[in-house]
């Protein structure tokens, strides 16, 4: 557990960057008075600057990865159509042990520059999570066991179930298992990927609710939906690679997530199924047990 208090320390969490951003923002008026009278150095007023480079930069892994899949986006750009569909993953390619490597490669294409920017704002977001907590060399475990696993589910699940031979790219299953050892190890870490401040726990289950929907749904919306849930499913094997003390915590977190979305369920099905106390127009009080009995 000392291991994991010290690479707390090492990567800043996104609140305590934003604060003090922001901060030192507003007090560059400031700043730049006390360089005018010599009590600071000009090379203060970038320190902003300075200070939201680190940040950028901390967690090793995650803008390692940033960086190789928009190198690679933009490389592929000058791919021939044969070179790039070479790297899908196609579900077929599971009768051909010589295009196993799709499982991986196909993670790395993106089929626009709003597709690469989503996927990559997540990873940032939580793979700092994740690194913070666990280091790079796990959350790189993590990481490319969601992309294997993922792949693979979804090829699966399109050969034996949905008929389909669909090719996928991107690195959403990838994200999945990244977002999955957040919402575990971390459930309440604040995350900022929707401007809204929101914990780990509702923004991936947020996202679980859209890809069951969209199966369930059928919506034909070009998300391999199957891969992102093979991604979030992946944490259930890559967790068993991890120290005896951090799985504790992932399951811990396991228990606070269920206990978390059973109260949300209850919630729900509570509001919605109209036993709520109201207020008549003439202020007179209406009670639950009036509501049911009716």
């Amino acid at each position: 557990m000392g291991n994991a208090k010290d690479k707390e320390k090492e990567i800043e969490s996104e609140s305590r960057f934003l604060w003090k951003f922001f901060i030192d923002i507003l007090l560059t008026p400031v700043t730049f008075l006390l360089i005018l009278i010599g009590k600071r150095n000009w090379n203060d007023l970038f320190e902003p600057f300075s200070y939201m480079h680190r940040f950028m930069f901390e967690a090793k892994f995650t803008i390692t990865i940033i960086i190789l899949n928009i190198v690679i986006m933009f490389a592929s750009l000058f791919f021939s159509e044969e070179l790039f569909m070479s790297f899908v993953n196609y579900p077929g390619n599971l009768y051909d042990f010589g295009s196993y490597y799709t499982l991986v490669t196909c993670g790395f294409l993106h089929g626009s520059l709003v597709h690469l920017f989503g996927n990559m704002l997540g990873i940032f977001v939580f793979g700092r999570t994740v690194e913070r907590r666990l280091g790079s060399s796990k959350t790189a475990m993590i990481y490319f066991g969601a992309l294997i696993i993922s792949s693979l589910f979804y090829s699966l699940v399109s050969l034996f179930i949905t008929g389909s031979d669909a090719g996928a790219i991107g690195a959403s299953g990838a994200l999945m298992g990244v977002v999955a050892a957040a919402m575990l190890i971390e459930p309440f870490g604040i995350t900022y990927q929707s401007v809204v401040p929101l914990p780990n726990i509702v923004s991936g289950w947020l996202v679980i609710y859209a890809d069951i929907a969209g199966i369930l749904g059928q919506v034909n919306d070009g998300i391999a939906h199957f891969a992102h849930i093979g991604g979030f499913l992946s944490i259930t094997v890559t967790m068993f690679l991890l120290k005896a003390d951090e799985r504790e915590d992932l399951w811990k977190g396991f228990i606070v997530n269920m206990l978390s979305l059973a109260f949300a369920v209850a919630v729900f099905f509570f509001v919605t199924s109209g036993y709520l106390p109201s207020f008549d127009f003439d202020g007179s009080y209406q009670s639950i047990l009036q509501k049911m009995g009716s």
